[in-house]
C-alpha cells in the first residue's frame, strides 16, 4: 500500500530518498481536504488569478484546466490546480450559498433539502422530548401553500386519531395550563371546550358530525307549565306559578319560585301563553306581563284583551327579547279586572333561552 485508504495520503517508504517530498505532498492533501470551505459550487472554468489555497467545487461539464473534474474539489496549490475526488459522506461549506453540502456518491446535496425521515424528535429554538416530539418556540409559525415546487395552491393540516373514542384536538394554554380545546373530543363531533383550571372542561359548542347542527351546550334553555288551576284575585297582579319543567338545561328555571334566573349576563328570548278560566262572573279585562326581579317591565312586554272573556278559550301570549344581568329573575304575572278567575291548568306555557 502506497497511499492511505480514505484521503490518499502517500506513505513514506523505508529507505526512501527525499522523504520530505512525500511528506510535503501529504501535507498539501491534508490542507485541501480538512475543514473544507469552498468559495462556490457551480463554476465550470478556473477563475482568473486564484489565491493560494483557494478551493471550489467543480461544476458539471467543466472546461479548460478543470475538464473532466466534475464534483471534485479544486484547490490552487503551488501555482497549479490540484483535485480531490470526494467520497460519500464528505461535507463542505459553500461560502457563496452559506449552506452545508454533503456528497452522496454522485452529487453534492444541500443538507437543508435532505429528508429527516424517522427522526426521533425535533426542537426549534427549544428541546423536544418523547412526549412533545416536535417542539417550537417562536413568536409566529407560518404554514403556507407550496409556491416552490409548485404545489396545488392549497394548504391543509391534518390531525388524525386512531378511533372515535380518542381525541384529535388543539389545546390552547395559558402559562402551560390548558384553557380551551377544539377538535374531535372523545367522539367524532366537532367540539369547543373551555376550562378555568385545566381539570374541569365545559363544552361551549358542539357541531354534530351527521347533520351539521350546532348545539350551544352551556346556553340555558327551559320550557315550563302550570299543572293546576291558579286562582287570581280581582284587580291585583298575581304571579303565574309555573311549577313543572318540560326541560330545564342547566337548571336555570327555578320551579320552586316559579321563575327563570339568568346564570350569566346576556340577551335572552322569552315567551309565554296563559288561558283564562272563569270562576263566576268573568272579568272585564285580562292582562299578562313579564316581571324582572319582581317589578313589571315596560309596557312593550304587556299583553291585554278587553273582549268578552270565554272560559278555557280566551288566551294571551307574548314573546320578547331582554338584556339581562346575571341573577336577574324573570316571571309571568296576570291581572283580572273587576272580577276574579283562574289561569287554567295545562293550557299554558313559559319558555326561554339565552341567544347571546
Amino acid at each position: 500500500m502506497t497511499d492511505t485508504a480514505n484521503l490518499g495520503l502517500p506513505f513514506i517508504e523505508g529507505g526512501q530518498a527525499q522523504k520530505h517530498v512525500t511528506h510535503n505532498e501529504a501535507l498539501r492533501i491534508l490542507d485541501a481536504a480538512i475543514q473544507i470551505a469552498v468559495l462556490d459550487r457551480t463554476r465550470t472554468a478556473p477563475p482568473p488569478g486564484p489565491a493560494e489555497g483557494q478551493r471550489h467545487v467543480v461544476g458539471a461539464s467543466a472546461t479548460g484546466g478543470w475538464a473532466g473534474q466534475g464534483n471534485a474539489i479544486a484547490t490552487w496549490q503551488d501555482g497549479a490546480w490540484a483535485f480531490l475526488l470526494p467520497k460519500p459522506g464528505w461535507c463542505i461549506w459553500s461560502v457563496a450559498d452559506a449552506i452545508m453540502l454533503v456528497f452522496d456518491g454522485s452529487l453534492w446535496r444541500d443538507l437543508r433539502n435532505l429528508a429527516l425521515d424517522n427522526a426521533a424528535h425535533l426542537g426549534v429554538n427549544t428541546s423536544a422530548d418523547a412526549s412533545n416530539r416536535l417542539s417550537v418556540k417562536s413568536d409566529a409559525v407560518l404554514l403556507s401553500h407550496d409556491d416552490v415546487t409548485p404545489g396545488s395552491g392549497d394548504v391543509r393540516m391534518a390531525l388524525n386519531k386512531s378511533a372515535p373514542a380518542r381525541d384529535a384536538a388543539m389545546t390552547f394554554q395559558s402559562n402551560y395550563s390548558a384553557r380551551a380545546l377544539i377538535g374531535l373530543l372523545g367522539d367524532d363531533n366537532f367540539t369547543f371546550k373551555v376550562s378555568p383550571d385545566a381539570v374541569t372542561y365545559r363544552a361551549a359548542l358542539t357541531i354534530d358530525k351527521a347533520n351539521g347542527q350546532a348545539s350551544f351546550d352551556q346556553s340555558p334553555k327551559f320550557s315550563a307549565f302550570l299543572n293546576f288551576d291558579k286562582y287570581c284575585t280581582a284587580n291585583i297582579f298575581t304571579k303565574v306559578p309555573f311549577n313543572n319543567a318540560r326541560h330545564n338545561d342547566h337548571n336555570a328555571f327555578d320551579a320552586a319560585n316559579n321563575q327563570f334566573v339568568a346564570p350569566v349576563a346576556g340577551y335572552y328570548a322569552f315567551g309565554f301563553r296563559v288561558t283564562f278560566k272563569a270562576n263566576a262572573t268573568v272579568p272585564t279585562t285580562l292582562t299578562a306581563a313579564i316581571y324582572r326581579n319582581g317589578v313589571e317591565l315596560l309596557d312593550d312586554t304587556r299583553v291585554q284583551t278587553s273582549s268578552t272573556l270565554v272560559s278555557n278559550k280566551t288566551m294571551l301570549q307574548s314573546q320578547t327579547l331582554l338584556k339581562l344581568a346575571a341573577n336577574d329573575a324573570i316571571s309571568v304575572w296576570v291581572l283580572m279586572e273587576s272580577n276574579d278567575g283562574y289561569i287554567a291548568a295545562a293550557q299554558n306555557s313559559f319558555y326561554g333561552h339565552r341567544i347571546a
